[in-house]
């Protein structure tokens, strides 16, 4: 029986040993764990079957799907009775190499020793594939299942310059983007990446300014609490109201700002085009005026997905189909 390391154990030591395909099982499966063990393989492919049908990371799911082609497969059990199983089946082609089952669901949670005690056991990986199989004779694909979510409002005021408002306490809250005086910060935040001409932030090339686009979400301090965000490092996946997937970490002490994981541009780039603002450019605080909002709004959906709303405040909105 394995109680540590797990995640060296389980996921990554078999490719090393000659494996290249990965049959789960698995009640829950959290897309960020997903994207981080696919990131930390060679060129093994993951085949996944969620037992536990729930749609909060869906759109995450999906995403994973396009970037990993040809690598990453995943399906919804979507027929009765649920299978809170947690089993993992290596291959060598057709060769079976390497089985485990135990109580660690393919999730952060389940393959981190500091948030849940699991334990993982040797077991035939033959058996082991052939319950994946029958399995998937009632699953469907996460790309052919119908998802649905319903548009509803998120009620709530504005947040004031450098300040938030909880609209959910301990669930949803919404933060300015904008100092205490009122302007947006030209070095922070949305800027982080913005050059100075120091040997931090060098000015570049216009072919080499991806950098400019580094940002963050600042997280004041009455969000920092745990309970809301993660501990610093701890990745979530953070679907946005229109309909796109982030791969987010803290990245501050005290939780004090979140970020995409692998690259902080990816954040920025993000919202200078849903802002109109050329990739490379500062964000200007007209910018945002001239959007319609000054704020955004961040929902904990689960401890590995969470919601950010930054759709105008005429027409806010949620996805009521992340449950």
């Amino acid at each position: 029986m394995i109680t540590g390391g797990l995640y060296e154990h389980a996921l990554l030591a078999p490719e090393r040993e000659g494996a290249d395909t990965l049959y789960v099982v698995s009640g829950y499966a959290s897309a960020t764990f997903v994207f981080k063990h696919l990131r930390e393989l060679e060129h093994a492919k993951v085949n996944l079957i969620i037992g536990m049908l729930g749609t909060r990371d869906h759109i995450a799911f999906l995403d994973i799907m396009r970037k990993y082609e040809g690598r990453f497969c995943a399906y919804y059990l979507d027929s009765p009775p649920p299978v809170h199983s947690k089993m993992f089946a290596w291959y060598d082609g057709d060769n079976p190499a390497f089985g485990f089952a135990g109580s660690a669901n393919y999730s952060q949670s389940g393959f981190d020793e500091h948030k849940q005690v699991n334990q993982l056991s040797p077991e035939n990986p033959i058996e082991i594939k052939l319950f994946y199989d029958d399995l998937l004779t009632r699953s469907t694909s996460i790309n052919d299942f119908e998802f649905e979510y319903e548009v509803v409002p998120i009620a709530g005021s504005d947040a004031p310059p450098g300040g938030l408002v909880w609209v959910t306490e301990g669930e949803t809250v919404t933060i300015s983007f904008l100092s205490r005086r009122g302007d947006l910060p030209e070095k922070s935040g949305l800027n982080w990446g913005m050059p100075d001409g120091t040997s931090r932030r060098p000015f570049r090339e216009p072919r080499d300014r991806a950098s400019y686009d580094q940002a963050y979400l600042r997280i004041p301090q009455g969000a920092q609490y745990e309970g809301f965000l993660p501990n610093k490092g701890f990745t979530f996946s953070l679907i946005t109201d229109d309909g796109k997937s982030l791969d987010c970490t803290v990245q501050q002490d005290s939780r004090k700002a979140v970020s995409t994981t692998y690259d902080n541009s990816e954040l920025g780039r993000y919202f200078r085009r849903r802002l109109g603002v050329e990739l490379g450019d500062p964000v200007q605080k007209d910018d945002l005026v001239k959007y319609g909002r000054t704020d955004f709004t961040l929902r904990k959906i689960d401890e590995e997905t969470f919601f950010l709303d930054f759709s105008i405040k005429r027409n806010p909105r949620r996805l009521e189909g992340l449950v």
